[in-house]
């Protein structure tokens, strides 16, 4: 016998069973794409250092690896000690100071003056209009100066921006300076959408060792975190007031033994321990070259997030 108007459907019950276990999938969903998410940035990170890798390796064979010393730091640069660090030399090799790529003359200054013939007249380098030297020994003429640029990386690969694109206030950097930044890109308060800038550190190969508690403390480490202070010492470009790890002492020795650990290479530390010498000779990455850090997702430096140049490999902390 049939009932008329007996319709079949999901009862309440049901329907909040089944939207439960939707909530659960979701749940257990969405912290998986998240960490893929996180995973491909962290390939596109990499494949952005490669770029810049293979870029520094031609510009070495033309002029040796970029220095990377701020010209603000002591001793200061004669012809010009406006702020310049190891991250505004890095996009000026690659790019140029001005995006036209890199000119041989350069002197690494953020005005792009260098004394090109010796006289106590600089001459500004990276002008389209050419240039002469004061005593007429050094000509340039527009064509000239334009043909001798360099650009050893494409622009789309270098994410190359100004500090007046990242930072509000860009204390007592030049406000076009160029940076290249990492590809944690976000709507910056200026207005553009960028990532933070990569840090470049050149290794200084004429010292042996990375130990900031040594009798010569960080002046004679391979790596010198000043190279890259007044940046850091910029906090983070939401908020200046928010200072990263890797500097929130203003340099002191905390932050140098932050520093320390991020790039030193334990695994030969381990293997060179003695009774003589107990903590092991401490040896960073990439002691011949240079080290690249990205602040990672987080926009910190310092952090377990921040990517690097190299592989820490079975060693990771």
């Amino acid at each position: 016998m049939k009932f008329a108007g007996k319709t079949k459907g999901f009862t309440i019950v049901e329907m909040l069973t089944v939207m439960g276990i939707i909530a659960i999938l979701i749940g257990l969903l969405v912290p998986a794409l998240n960490q893929v998410k996180d995973y491909s940035k962290q390939i596109q990170q990499k494949a952005q250092f490669h770029s810049i890798d293979v870029a520094l390796e031609m510009f070495k064979n033309e002029f040796g690896y970029p220095e990377s010393k701020d010209n603000a730091i002591a001793p200061v640069n004669t012809i010009d000690a406006t702020i310049y660090c190891g991250a505004n030399k890095l996009a000026e090799a690659l790019v140029g100071i001005d995006l036209l790529g890199f000119h041989p003359k350069s002197g690494s200054t953020a005005t792009g003056y260098n004394n090109i013939d010796g006289d106590t007249t600089p001459e500004m380098v990276y002008n389209p209009s050419g240039f002469t030297s004061s005593d007429g020994t050094y000509t340039e003429t527009a064509a000239q100066n334009i043909a001798t640029r360099r650009k050893f990386i494409d622009l789309e690969n270098a994410n190359a921006f100004q500090m007046q694109d990242i930072y509000v206030d860009y204390g007592s950097f030049l406000k076009s300076s160029f940076v290249l930044c990492d590809v944690y890109s976000k709507k910056r308060a200026p207005g553009k959408k960028t990532g933070m800038p990569i840090l470049y550190f050149r290794a200084r190969t004429n010292y042996q060792f990375q130990d900031y508690t040594d009798a010569g403390k960080i002046t004679d480490d391979i790596y010198y975190l000043l190279d890259n202070a007044y940046l850091l010492d910029l906090g983070t470009p939401e908020d200046a007031l928010i200072k990263h790890p890797l500097y929130a002492n203003a340099g002191a020795a905390a932050d140098q033994k932050t520093f320390e650990d991020m790039i030193l290479n334990k695994q030969v530390q381990n293997a060179t321990k003695t009774t003589a010498n107990p903590t092991g000779v401490k040896r960073p990455y990439r002691t011949d070259s240079y080290i690249l850090i990205s602040a990672g997702k987080d926009g910190l430096y310092g952090t377990g997030d921040d990517i690097f140049n190299f592989d820490k490999g079975s060693e990771q902390q």
